[in-house]
């Protein structure tokens, strides 16, 4: 038995064990069996029984055994946890396998109300157990890359070999064998050193801690990278409309589904024009709004002593900051205090005549919009990316504000993951 489909894989052991010129073979992935359990069950027992009639009579006392011929059917057992083991050209399959239940911590950056709450861990050996207990096909292939020539980090690298382009995984081989780094930490790191455009805004490759989406992509032909001691995988090739799916998508009604990944588009547009069509309209083109409403905006603003864009980019500014300390300060805290120093800031800026009461309106939905975005990884590129297009139409109103489009989408129409476009707004999948 040769089990070439999954015999490439660094989880798949084969041990030989011999006794009185005999020899039995253990065929099984280490990553979904228990190891204790082998030793314990299996291998201390063949060399107690004097006899191999002995040591078959007790297999066959153990839980869920049976005797297994094809070699389809031991693939499939192997990958579902079995342990195959060869004895007298017979095969037997023992249920040894493994759930690291006790390893897995819950999914706390990308949250969905139905599905499972499990999320992969620093320990690279638990993620590959969780993804192979949803994923069990033989074509699962497992590949291990050692890089950082100090800190040796173990980086494996998964992909379905039947639905993988051989194109791209020859570019990310050769982009992972010729990383040249002293220590390696995170998938962060290792994702700015696969990616050609090093100034990019936007990420080129899909960050998530949920086994669920890891196991989804596999079965659109993507490939996953593990990194050693950090819970989180890169997925790539990544496209444009992948960071505004949720794993909530697979499992809700389809027109469900497509209103609610309408919806965080909507809030896409917000948040990024929004502000400044605002600035555009107000310092350039007030004459496009309804008499009452122009009136409204120049009744609010009448006390403001800056400029619009001044106005604008005070107040994002502030949401940038209270974002970053609801970041860094402690969880027990964060929550608070953001909260109550948004409050304060809001309505002491309002009340001094600082700032408009429309403009709170305004930057209040640009931030909430922008967390309607479920991929963590679009969010400091879309912050970002803000600035330039309220400084446009600073400078020229709203055709500064079709020029930064069009210069964002060229951008985005520029880039590539894996040598494949990255601007595909709708696919299949």
């Amino acid at each position: 038995m040769k089990f070439k489909s999954i015999q490439d894989n660094i989880d798949f052991q084969k041990r030989s064990l011999k006794k009185l010129n005999k020899t039995i073979t253990l065929f099984y992935l280490n990553s979904v069996c228990n190891g204790n359990k082998i030793t314990e069950l299996l291998i201390t027992p063949f060399y107690e029984f004097e006899s191999f009639v002995l040591y078959k009579n007790y297999l066959k006392t153990l839980n869920d055994w049976e005797i297994v011929s094809e070699e389809s059917d031991m693939i499939e057992k192997i990958l579902n946890g079995n342990i195959i083991i060869n004895l007298d050209e017979i095969n037997y399959s023992i249920t040894i396998s493994e759930f690291s239940a006790s390893s897995v911590g819950v999914s706390t950056e990308e949250n969905v109300l139905q599905g499972p709450k499990d999320g992969l861990n620093e320990k690279i050996d638990v993620s590959l157990n969780l993804i192979r207990n949803r994923y069990r096909k033989s074509t699962l292939k497992v590949e291990n890359y050692i890089v950082g020539n100090l800190s040796k980090t173990k980086v494996l690298v998964l992909y379905d070999e039947n639905l993988i382009d051989s194109n791209v995984y020859n570019h990310l081989i050769e982009k992972v064998k010729s990383i040249n780094i002293d220590v390696m930490q995170s998938c962060g790191q290792l994702q700015k050193l696969l990616m050609n455009n090093k100034w990019s805004l936007f990420p080129l490759f899909l960050t998530t801690e949920r086994p669920d989406r890891v196991v989804f992509n596999l079965s659109t032909g993507k490939i996953i990278l593990l990194v050693e001691g950090t819970p989180w995988a890169l997925i790539g090739p990544a496209t444009f409309s992948d960071f505004f799916k949720s794993m909530d998508d697979t499992v809700e009604l389809t027109v469900v589904s497509k209103f609610f990944l309408s919806i965080r588009y909507i809030a896409l547009m917000i948040t990024v024009f929004l502000p400044a069509i605002y600035v555009a309209v107000i310092s350039y083109s007030p004459e496009v709004l309804q008499v009452q409403f122009a009136l409204l905006v120049a009744g609010s603003r009448m006390s403001v002593p800056f400029p619009s864009y001044i106005e604008i980019l005070f107040l994002m500014l502030m949401a940038e900051f209270l974002i970053e300390a609801s970041l860094r300060l402690p969880k027990s805290i964060s929550s608070t205090a953001t909260t109550v120093g948004g409050l304060i800031l809001g309505q002491t800026a309002s009340q001094a005549g600082l700032v408009a009461d429309i403009m709170i309106i305004v930057v209040s939905l640009v931030a909430i919009s922008l967390f309607s975005i479920p991929i963590n990884a679009m969010h400091q590129a879309i912050r970002i990316v803000r600035y330039p297009i309220i400084l446009f139409a600073s400078l020229f109103g709203m055709i500064g504000v079709i020029v930064g489009t069009l210069a964002i989408l060229c951008h985005l129409c520029n880039l590539r993951s894996l040598g494949k476009p990255y601007l595909t707004l709708f696919n299949k999948n």
